[in-house]
């Protein structure tokens, strides 16, 4: 009897969290604003530049990312695949891997797996170190970098 009534409860249990997690209502998640930019090097527009919006402080959310194009230009993605991120404070890093022969990284590999180098300055690359930060607010959300090789 006590099994029965433990098998209902935990049967109970697992129905009410299907039929949450199927009730259609997202998670409280904040609003997502659209950012976007250019980034250069020495002046010049840079390709294939990995842009990481790494949140500081108090901002909600995980961030985002964006890859550079030819014109140097970005587009930010939350790391939940959607156009934007939340609005707050970040901290900006930057990364570029290029295989030995100076060659693109395939897509879908882990760059040190296949021995391919950061061609970007050090600094550029951890949050600690870049020393760049982003502010995004209903009224600011275009941010263009200029980034040095030395």
């Amino acid at each position: 009897m006590v099994r029965w009534i433990l098998s209902v409860t935990v049967l109970g249990c697992l129905a009410t969290l299907v039929i949450a997690g199927c009730s259609g209502q997202k998670p409280d998640l904040p609003e997502l604003t659209a950012v976007q930019g250019t980034v250069t090097l020495d002046g010049k527009p840079i390709a294939d530049v990995t842009v990481w919006f790494v949140p500081a402080a108090s901002t909600p959310g995980n961030g985002g990312f964006g890859k550079t194009a030819p014109d140097g230009r970005y587009t930010l993605t939350s790391l939940g695949g959607e156009a934007g991120i939340p609005q707050g404070r970040y901290d900006v890093t930057f990364s570029k891997f290029v295989m030995p022969d100076g060659s693109e990284v395939a897509k879908d590999v882990q760059p040190e797996s296949v021995g391919a180098r950061q061609v970007l300055p050090a600094r550029y690359t951890n949050a600690s170190t870049s020393r760049i930060e982003a502010t995004v607010s209903p009224t600011q959300n275009t941010f263009d970098f200029s980034l040095t090789s030395r």
